[in-house]
């Protein structure tokens, strides 16, 4: 298979360092198992958000952690990413969008780097100067990076490759608030192998037509209830009302401007 990608390895460190957790994976069906409450749920949020998932919803004992490792294959390509769980000191909420930092080699390599070889940090959004690690992620995978839509990102394609347990069970997504149908339809097409730029510009062209002639439809259904005689909406009245207004105003500027006049030969 082309474009794929696979979890090597999982490596969790709490605040003291020590390890919370230190697992390999293998290509193809992995079981994670053990009691209720025991972490298995919380296992699958540090694994969703090492990879670039948008989450903060750890549970107490997760947010005593400090930083996740995960050792990943993507393409036939070893690379080591490393996200540190950031919770702000005022909010006291974990950094959903916290930057990722990636090293091009194993896990052991990467704890120990060689002097050629070195950590680099991406931010979540791109700069003028820097790509963002979603754009570093699509071009390991070989994926189309989509333009001018700041929405599709590697969380968005996270999404469709993990749920969680308080997603609704009809959804083939990680419940997401405000998503939109064009974010849905262009992530599935480039798993797809079908993404096309162009049929993505009309789709989010179309989206925001509609939306906006929405927007016109409230705007005349609200105008209605103020005039609700239909000869008052007449665009040849409305353009009559004007013209009228704008000889009031005229007569009006005339009127002040002689006053003025007259107040100034007084003085």
């Amino acid at each position: 298979m082309q474009n794929n990608l696979a979890l090597k390895r999982l490596v969790i460190y709490t605040n003291t360092g020590k390890v919370a957790y230190d697992e390999h994976f293998h290509k193809g069906i992995n079981i994670i198992c053990g009691d209720n409450s025991s972490g298995k749920s919380t296992i699958t949020h540090f694994i969703f958000f090492v990879l670039g998932g948008e989450f903060n919803d750890f549970v107490p004992q997760a947010r005593e952690c400090q930083v996740v490792y995960a050792e990943i294959e993507a393409n036939g390509v070893i690379v080591t990413l490393k996200r540190y769980i950031e919770i702000g000191e005022k909010s006291n909420k974990i950094n959903a969008r916290a930057g990722l930092h990636i090293f091009w080699g194993n896990f052991e390599e990467a704890s120990n780097p060689p002097i050629s070889k070195y950590w680099q940090k991406y931010e979540y959004n791109q700069t003028e100067k820097k790509t963002s690690f979603s754009g570093v992620l699509f071009e390991l995978l070989e994926l189309p990076e989509v333009k001018e839509e700041n929405n599709i990102s590697i969380h968005q394609i996270l999404r469709l490759l993990y749920i969680d347990q308080e997603s609704p069970t009809s959804s083939l997504y990680f419940y997401d608030e405000f998503d939109k149908q064009t974010t849905r339809e262009a992530v599935a097409d480039l798993l797809l192998g079908i993404y096309n730029q162009d049929l993505y510009d009309f789709k989010l062209q179309l989206y925001n037509s509609e939306k906006e002639l929405e927007e016109i439809k409230s705007e005349i259904r609200i105008t209605k209830r103020f005039f609700p005689d239909a000869f008052s909406l007449q665009a040849e009245h409305i353009k009559t009302q004007i013209e009228n207004n704008e000889k009031d105003i005229l007569a009006i500027n005339e009127s002040i401007r002689a006053i003025r006049l007259e107040n100034a030969e007084v003085e």
